[in-house]
């Protein structure tokens, strides 16, 4: 939806807007008086998301094609930049203060980004044409995600074959299916089906729901295996976890550009079938390795390095792909639609991962009472097996998917020869 209101009213104006909205949700976060209006900011605050779309159509606007690459790489060194200071600093603040302070030491940086946003920034000009929001059909996709979601969090509870689960996700499939169908009919749809027929469109798009699902799911189960108590995690700490996981973050410095130009020589297919591969060995290697419990914290980590690489790769690519092939009038909707893609898949990718967590676990002995041993139950290891297989899974999906595009080596030789000659 914000993507198509930028394409209409101008990219920072939209821009501006949601820094504003998403700074004063933030505050109202920390100063939440109970849980109930906790989630109701924290769920303001998913607005801030749009940033990334829009971010992306301003690069679009002002960057020769040939550059987008490179620069769709950078953008994804500057996420991980932010991951890798965040994550120790965030993870000190609640381990010793409290978690409103963290999202205190969160607006000067906003305040900062809003007003460098307008000072700094081009005024971009809007469509002529303005098109009616389907509202019908957000409420549609929301409601179809949000029954999915249930089905899944209570399936450790009532079973995942039981009736309760199987009705709620066929319930949630079939209003999705209505919303697809509905899709076609409507002038201005929330996802445009036609998008979908173009495979350098809609590629990118799956992916990102199927590499957003595995993404998130993979590192909602690192951070409860590094945080279990002995002998089935490894007994971190906050900050000890958030200290660990931040190098990591920088690998994404690095792998960002280093793909973003890669894609200028060889191509973005070849990287979008390849990247999900390393991604995918990665999660099958930190899958058989969890099952063996000598394994160390730094075994893990060298795992995830070329886990990470592969998922770098992953995420330049598709972005990049998608920037390239999608019509510049409705840029911003459709790199929002990427974002939806995505989010949904993030928001799906967790609460799976939460419901293993909760089917598979054991007990570990926390004392002697009587001489009868207290046991806690906690995941078990099983749990992380399956969570990394299906992650995996989700990898390798992708890359069969990008065998679809139709890109060739000597396309893009053609195309940075035909850059030089009007130069």
């Amino acid at each position: 939806m914000i993507g198509k209101l930028a394409d209409e009213y101008g990219r920072k104006r939209i821009l501006m807007m949601i820094l504003v909205i998403y700074t004063v949700s933030v505050l109202f976060t920390s100063i939440s008086p109970n849980f109930a209006v906790l989630i109701v900011f924290r769920a303001l605050q998913g607005i801030g998301l749009a940033i990334n779309p829009i971010a992306y159509t301003i690069l679009r606007e002002r960057l020769p094609k040939e550059q987008l690459p490179m620069a769709q790489g950078v953008i994804a060194s500057t996420f991980a930049i932010g991951g890798a200071v965040a994550l120790p600093i965030g993870a000190f603040i609640a381990q010793y203060y409290d978690w409103q302070t963290v999202y205190w030491t969160a607006l000067p940086l906003l305040i900062v980004a809003t007003v460098a946003a307008y000072r700094l920034l081009p005024d971009s000009r809007g469509s002529v044409v303005k098109e009616s929001i389907d509202l019908v059909g957000l409420i549609q996709l929301s409601l179809s995600f949000l029954i999915i979601g249930l089905a899944l969090t209570y399936a450790h509870q009532v079973g995942w074959a039981s009736p309760i689960t199987i009705t709620g996700i066929t319930i949630g499939l079939v209003i999705l299916g209505v919303f697809l169908r509905r899709s076609r009919s409507v002038v201005n749809p929330v996802i445009s089906i036609e998008d979908f027929s173009n495979p350098k469109v809609a590629v990118p798009l799956l992916a990102s729901f199927v590499s957003g699902f595995g993404l998130f799911l993979l590192f909602q189960a690192l951070v409860y295996l590094f945080e279990l108590p002995r002998p089935v995690g490894f007994g971190m700490d906050i900050l000890s976890t958030g200290l660990t996981l931040a190098p990591i973050s920088i690998i994404m410095l690095i792998v960002g550009p280093a793909f973003g130009s890669l894609a200028g020589r060889v191509g973005v297919k070849p990287i979008l079938i390849t990247a999900p591969l390393i991604a995918a060995l990665g999660s099958l290697t930190l899958a058989v390795m969890v099952l063996d419990y000598s394994i160390t914290v730094a075994d893990v980590m060298l795992v995830l390095v070329i886990t990470l690489i592969g998922i770098g790769g992953m995420m330049v690519s598709r972005i990049t792909l998608l920037m390239m092939s999608a019509p510049e009038r409705r840029l911003a909707t459709i790199t929002g639609t990427n974002t939806t893609m995505r989010l949904m898949g993030n928001t799906l990718g967790p609460v799976f991962a939460s419901s293993i967590l909760d089917t598979y676990k054991q007990g570990v002995l926390v004392g002697m009472v009587s001489n009868l041993p207290i046991l806690y139950m906690v995941p078990s290891r099983t749990a992380f097996y399956y969570i990394f297989i299906s992650s995996a899974v989700t990898s390798i999906v992708t890359a069969l998917m990008a065998v679809r595009i139709r890109e060739t080596v000597r396309g893009v030789a053609e195309a940075r020869i035909s850059t030089v000659l009007r130069v």
